[in-house]
């Protein structure tokens, strides 16, 4: 073979090519992996909002359904801390209505506790939690504790670096 074979039009079209071929999936390689690397930040990111989400679920949802009637006020401000701007005027308005008035006149306490809670839904900024509550309750009509138990779906969103419940939906 002669030096002016190896330097044909056709090889040199050939070589092209396979340099084109390989650049072009080198690209896809690497497209590829970035996609598998967002996709994986993005879910880590969900499974952290969520874990994270439904530990302040459990320890907001005891805060805002826990009051005594010798410190309403202060037990509604703890709670109101934990609500979004837009939830907070539904949930000040149920207490002054509903939970205020009857609390002071028969000296109502309620103690909430979160028994259990897990995720339903997750993004990175808004998580759905369903929260399972034992809420004890004394007043001046009953001649014991009641125990009451529910469950309610919690939507929890975040703000800066905390979570705050946006909606308490009983289910």
């Amino acid at each position: 073979m002669t030096t002016a074979s190896l330097h044909t039009p056709e090889r040199r079209a050939g070589a092209l090519v396979a340099v084109a071929v390989a650049t072009v999936l080198a690209v896809l390689v690497a497209a590829l992996a970035a996609v598998a690397a967002t996709r994986a930040s993005h879910r880590t990111a969900v499974d952290t909002a969520g874990a994270d989400a439904v530990d302040a679920a459990s320890a907001e949802v005891a805060t805002v359904l826990s009051y005594d009637y010798r410190h309403l006020d202060d037990d509604f401000k703890r709670a109101e801390a934990q609500l979004t701007p837009r939830f907070r005027p539904k949930y000040i308005a149920t207490t002054a209505k509903g939970v205020e008035p009857l609390a002071a006149k028969y000296k109502a306490i309620s103690t909430a506790a979160v028994t259990s809670a897990g995720l339903i839904t997750a993004s990175a900024d808004r998580v759905t939690v369903l929260v399972f509550v034992a809420q004890t309750v004394t007043n001046s009509q009953l001649s014991a504790p009641r125990l009451d138990r529910s469950r309610i779906n919690v939507t929890m969103v975040r703000a800066g670096d905390r979570w705050l419940i946006d909606a308490l939906n009983p289910v």
